[in-house]
């Protein structure tokens, strides 16, 4: 039996794979557990691990690590007991294949305890841009560590193997995310029974950690545009745990208990979401769901900022700088419009299918070629 292990550390990236997990899951030639660590354990973030025992998957090890995002020291620290955590596992537990997705901090730390134990990894979402966020540099670093790569988009393939990495291990399948919200679930969050019938926003702003603005004037900015448009309501979601979150989120909840057409919840489950951001006017924010997934929800993202600078993005994103004005001149504009043919560049059909079939192509290579061979670089 070929052990494959998903390590997670947020609420985005297991929502994103879990149909994806499901399929591994069920396959009787693989053993697949679950290495959780991050935001997923900590009771301020709502404890998401309890989702993953719900949904049936094995998780077998919990790696407690602590979540401060006071100031990029503390987060440092929290990314080197990571690396302690897991090397010490990795020392003693070698699956055939490990799957990391994308670019937070504490996915480096666990990138090098498996790297540096000879560990094959397959990283998803390889290849992308961010320049306003010190996801940027953490991606690339993941993809130079991992044997195999799957991709959003073609020129997110490309740009893998500019990186030296072998083209006959890098294949472009689509975003999972887009796929997910084609067939969202009927899990209605409970702020949909208190709007029902209004025109609603959903707001979802994380920190910029590569730029020199100051995250409390960019959350003042983003409350003060939708003060300006008060006669809408706003459902806000809570800031990913990164450098300067804890402003974000402080800003956020005063806001909510002095205005009595906003909402505040720190974690929906997936198909939570999804349903919340389909029947809204807009994504306001910087998440990088508002790029991949609200699209194929067929709704409007407001882009604020350089969060996402270097994405990919389709015709239905509107990208405004962080001030008052530009935002609330947005708002308008999406209220107004009388709707387009949106397309979404990451979406690929039966995403996860060939997710699935392609691992199953992977650890078939390992189990007979082997992970240890020394990776060689491919030069263009």
């Amino acid at each position: 039996m070929k052990k494959v292990s998903f390590v997670t550390g947020s609420r985005a990236d297991y929502g994103i794979v879990r149909k994806y997990l499901d399929l591994l899951n069920n396959d009787k030639s693989i053993e697949l557990s679950l290495l959780v660590t991050g935001s997923l354990l900590s009771a301020e973030y709502g404890k998401q691990i309890e989702l993953i025992y719900k949904d049936g998957f094995k998780v077998e090890k919990s790696f407690e690590i602590p979540i401060s995002t006071i100031n990029n020291k503390a987060v440092i620290h929290a990314m080197s007991v990571a690396l302690d955590e897991f090397g010490e596992y990795f020392t003693e537990n070698k699956p055939d294949l490990l799957i990391i997705l994308g670019d937070r901090y504490e996915m480096l730390s666990v990138a090098i305890a498996a790297a540096m134990n000879r560990v094959a990894i397959l990283h998803i979402h390889g290849g992308e841009a961010t320049y306003g966020n010190y996801d940027e540099f953490i991606r690339h670093s993941i993809t130079k560590m991992s044997l195999y790569h799957i991709t959003a988009t073609e020129e997110y393939r490309r740009r893998v193997i500019q990186l030296g990495e072998n083209p006959e291990r890098v294949f472009n399948l689509g975003s999972l995310g887009a796929e997910n919200c084609i067939n969202i679930g009927e899990d209605v969050p409970s702020c949909i029974k208190k709007i029902k019938n209004s025109s609603y926003f959903v707001v979802l702003f994380h920190p910029e950690t590569l730029t020199n603005v100051s995250t409390e004037k960019q959350i003042e900015e983003v409350l003060n545009a939708i003060k300006k448009n008060s006669e809408y309501k706003y459902v806000f979601i809570g800031a990913n745990a990164d450098t300067n979150s804890d402003i974000i989120r402080a800003k956020v909840r005063k806001f909510v208990e002095s205005n009595s057409n906003c909402y505040y919840y720190e974690n929906l489950t997936t198909s939570g979401y999804h349903y919340l951001l389909k029947h809204s006017k807009a994504l306001i924010g910087n998440s990088s769901s508002g790029i991949i997934e609200a699209p194929s929800l067929g709704i409007y993202t407001i882009n604020i900022g350089e969060r996402q600078a270097g994405r990919i993005r389709g015709n239905s994103v509107i990208d405004v700088k962080c001030d008052a004005k530009t935002i609330s001149d947005a708002i308008s504009r999406v209220i107004n419009e009388n709707g387009i043919q949106i397309n979404n560049p990451y979406f690929k059909e039966n995403a996860a299918i060939n997710y699935y079939k392609v691992t199953l192509k992977i650890l078939d290579e390992i189990c007979d070629n082997g992970a240890n061979q020394p990776k060689i670089f491919f030069d263009l």
